[in-house]
């Protein structure tokens, strides 16, 4: 009989400590911010195992996550986090397998910065004193889904970190609305699984998208427009602004009236329209350069100081300047494009600048000055021209000579 109870209640003891295990993968800890509690005191709970931090009410606190496998997500009425000390991250998550879901951050100086992994969707990051959300060092991770807005830097910045940024929304931010830079690589508006889920880049005081100094991406999918709404701007007023980097335009792009050129390029290595992918390659640049700066970088495609281009299946149509302009000994190859109903010429070439036009034959035509228009002796071009009719001072200027 002895020997029965202890068996017994030996096997209830492990049943409860099956229980209790099932139960800790899967901890829920929930925060009521409207009492005091607090999001640091909750990530000490139960460390070394999964938990998810519900937050109900506005916790006014800066977060640090240092363990792996949290996930934070607001209450059925609503989570708010927001950073009383601007000199430091409202949240800064160290950790690997991070999901932030659902909840509004602001305050602080980076609204969110990542160092470890770290997936961020359905958020609203807003009014930041430094950026909205940081990747950071070899940080990497996935924005999806969000609201990014009225940061006081960029929106989303990568910085020797990796991140995927889709399904969202940048806007009205102080610089760029998302920045990659010192090695930085992204994808935006395009998922890891190669399909387009683009997001909206629009009204941000710089440039949409700026890619500088080592960094890279693959754009795809996306709007851009309206930015450059700064004409002080340190990053510019462009659409797409490449510095000293490398970009892919791989398709689905509508990059519309931004104040400066829809693509400007400089010291750097640019493909527009990519078909590697297996995606639409069509990229739309019009109504861009309206700006009032004087010597201003307008039109559609704006490439400088040694700058390579490959412009494949773009629209590139009704801009403010030229369609397309290359300097100072910039070269590009072009197949398949329209140039039409630009203010200047549809394609322009300068100091040193190189143009293929390869088949099938680029469209120009219903330019306001030349199709295709060359300064200074040392501007050529070659290829099919046979695309070059009706522009406004005619097709081909005399000062342009082949290779």
């Amino acid at each position: 009989m002895k020997r029965r109870m202890f068996f017994s209640l030996l096997i209830a003891a492990l049943l409860v400590l099956a229980g209790w295990e099932a139960q800790a993968q899967s901890f829920v800890k929930k925060v009521n911010c409207t009492k005091g509690q607090t999001i640091a005191r909750a990530l000490q709970a139960f460390d070394g195992i999964p938990i998810t931090i519900q937050v109900k009410g506005t916790c006014n606190e800066n977060v640090e996550i240092v363990r792996d496998d949290v996930t934070l997500i607001p209450d059925v009425l609503g989570g708010t986090i927001i950073g009383p000390d601007p000199s430091i991250p409202t949240i800064i998550t160290r950790g690997f397998r991070t999901v932030i879901d659902g909840l509004t951050i602001s305050g602080g100086g980076t609204g969110i910065v990542v160092r470890g992994g770290a997936t961020i969707r359905n958020c609203t990051v807003q009014n930041t004193a430094a950026n909205g959300i940081g990747f950071f060092h070899g940080g990497n991770g996935t924005v999806d889904n969000c609201t990014v807005q009225s940061s006081g830097w960029h929106g989303v910045f990568v910085e020797g970190g990796s991140a995927t940024v889709i399904n969202s929304d940048i806007s009205s931010n102080t610089n760029s609305g998302i920045s990659v830079s010192v090695g930085g690589s992204a994808r935006i508006g395009i998922t890891d699984r190669n399909q387009y889920a683009g997001n909206t880049v629009s009204n941000n005081q710089g440039s949409g998208i700026l890619i500088s100094n080592g960094g890279s991406a693959h754009i795809g999918g996306n709007t851009i427009s309206g930015n450059g709404t700064n004409s002080g701007s340190l990053f510019g007023y462009f659409g797409v602004l490449v510095s000293s980097a490398s970009a892919n335009l791989v398709g689905n792009n509508s990059i519309t009236g931004n104040s400066g050129s829809g693509v400007l390029v400089e010291r750097s290595a640019v493909r527009i329209g990519n078909p590697g992918f297996g995606l639409p390659i069509t990229n739309v640049i019009t109504g861009n350069g309206a700006t009032l700066l004087p010597n201003a970088a307008t039109g559609g495609v704006f490439g400088t100081q040694g700058s390579s281009l490959q412009i494949q299946g773009a629209t590139i149509d009704g801009n403010t300047g030229n369609g397309i302009f290359l300097h100072f000994q910039s070269n590009a190859r072009m197949y398949g494009n329209t140039v039409n109903n630009n203010t200047g010429n549809g394609i322009f070439l300068v100091q040193g600048a190189a143009l293929l036009l390869q088949d099938p034959a680029v469209t120009v035509t219903g330019n306001a000055q030349f199709g295709l228009q060359c300064g200074g002796s040392e501007a050529s071009y070659g290829g099919n021209i046979s695309g070059i009719s009706l522009n406004t001072l005619g097709d081909v200027s005399a000062s342009c000579t082949g290779f």
